[in-house]
């Protein structure tokens, strides 16, 4: 991998059929995506097992769990290093915290 060589990350979308005949943004601007359930977000976008299978099959080496649903999930983090996936973002302490609205104001206060 070359800095600035544009292609040297490939990002792999998840899309469910709203998404896609809603023609979302993000779908175009990655570089392929796989088709997820649609309906309520415990279906996709919010499904741990789910986004785990995927990273697995589609030989992800790491995962964004971008804003919201999965990123609120602690149990992410974990479960992805057990199949040897990165993920980006907080560790899984760090996130239960995060997920506590008492414990962040705290941890606010403290940084």
């Amino acid at each position: 991998m070359e800095f600035g060589d544009e292609r040297a990350v490939q990002f792999l979308a998840m899309a469910s059929p709203e998404d896609i005949i809603a023609n979302a943004e993000f779908i175009y601007l990655a570089d392929s995506f796989v088709e997820v359930p649609g309906g309520k977000k415990s279906n996709n976008y919010a499904n741990i097992p789910l986004i785990t299978k995927l990273a697995q099959e589609t030989g992800a080496d790491a995962v964004w769990p971008g804003w919201g649903r999965a990123s609120e999930k602690a149990e992410l983090p974990d479960l992805l290093a057990k199949i040897g996936v990165k993920f980006i973002g907080p560790t899984a302490p760090v996130m239960s915290v995060l997920g506590d609205k008492i414990a962040t104001h705290i941890l606010a206060q403290t940084a």
